[in-house]
């Protein structure tokens, strides 16, 4: 129950306005945005499997479509996996070929040991000029681990694509070396600090430092507009088009 109550307000709007703000958190902040913003163009009924959706964390976005959820229901042992639609290997998800107009898979492909049969099977699941909505990991650490295999370049993303009849329409980076830098920062201090594994504490140490998060989140976004080829960043969105 306290999972649930704990769920329950770090998805109130107004605390997701304050946690996922640039300042605060970029690559959250970017994440939410690419989903909130994409959600808004799926026409009303139209289908979408969310693809490794672990908490259903991005649902409420999608509740004028035909959604279904997906995962295999490993990954961080405190989750809850209960609300999930279909739970299953994500190479072999049980349902018809060409039965949907998006896919949706954030944050998972690094956690997938075998990506391009990940990749064939979004393929088979959309519709011929379907959309995948795919975000993955450039310059995090390792986690969930032992669930956790790869980094994606650029380059790396558009390949795994066009192995698989995919035409890569859209890529954004979340942020450059600054926010990187930010955000490793901020990190370091779940090292240096003791107690670090406390909730009391960590919630303590989070209001300490809220200030100082706040005023390095300014700089920090400041400077990236230096780095204008982002090669070192966090995250990368990408919207990808099956052709064939």
């Amino acid at each position: 129950m306290k999972r649930e109550y704990l769920n329950k307000f770090l998805n109130n709007e107004i605390i997701q306005f304050i946690l996922y703000s640039p300042l605060i958190d970029y690559h959250q902040w970017s994440l939410l945005k690419f989903i909130k913003d994409n959600a808004k163009k799926i026409k009303r009924g139209e289908k979408i499997i969310d693809i490794g959706a672990g908490e259903l964390k991005y649902k409420k976005y999608f509740k004028h479509c035909d959604y279904k959820s997906q995962d295999l229901g490993v990954g961080d042992s405190n989750w809850d996996f209960s609300q999930i639609d279909i739970k299953s290997s994500a190479y072999e998800i049980p349902e018809k070929d060409a039965s949907f107009d998006y896919v949706l898979c954030t944050q998972v492909l690094e956690h997938l040991e075998f990506p391009e049969k990940a990749f064939a099977e979004f393929g088979r699941l959309l519709k011929i000029g379907g959309k995948l909505i795919l975000t993955a990991p450039l310059g995090f650490g390792e986690h969930q681990i032992p669930y956790d295999f790869f980094r994606y370049t650029k380059n790396g993303l558009k390949s795994l694509g066009n192995r698989s009849n995919f035409k890569l329409v859209y890529i954004k980076p979340h942020g450059g070396i600054f926010i990187n830098l930010e955000y490793i920062l901020w990190k370091s201090k779940d090292i240096i600090l003791p107690f670090k594994n406390i909730r009391f504490m960590k919630f303590l140490y989070f209001l300490i430092f809220f200030p100082l998060k706040i005023l390095l989140g300014a700089i920090f976004i400041m400077l990236d507009q230096f780095d204008r080829k982002k090669t070192y960043t966090l995250n990368y969105n990408c919207i990808y088009e099956k052709i064939i």
